[in-house]
């Protein structure tokens, strides 16, 4: 055989790998394909079994229980985009806890 004999095959060779991963990878079906949640899924509290409620409870966590009155009150606004309500709902955010909370959040991830 001569040198460009043995090119031709090698790359007939390479071309015949490429192909068949291109085909590998577009008739693997949807197992890649990524889930998506709409907000109001995303935004669903997880149930937990007894067993995992126990678990966290001996590692010191509390579980808070019912909604958070303060996290509540952050997502009533007015509907209104007029500048005056804008304010008005900034001026009645209230976020004097808020690093409070932060430090508590952090104690408890740190002691993972």
């Amino acid at each position: 055989m001569t040198p460009s004999k043995n090119k031709l095959i090698i790359a007939i060779i390479v071309l015949a790998l490429v192909a068949g991963g291109v085909l590998f990878f577009l008739n693997r079906g949807h197992s890649y394909q990524k889930g998506f949640l709409t907000i109001e899924q995303d935004l669903m509290p997880i149930e937990l079994t007894q067993e995992e409620l126990l678990a966290l409870q001996a590692e010191g966590l509390q579980i808070p229980s019912g909604e958070d009155a303060a996290a509540k009150n952050l997502q009533s606004v007015r509907s209104s985009d007029e500048l005056g309500a804008i304010e008005a709902d900034l001026n009645e955010t209230n976020l004097s806890g808020l690093d409070a909370e932060l430090k508590a959040i952090e104690t408890d991830l740190s002691g993972l």
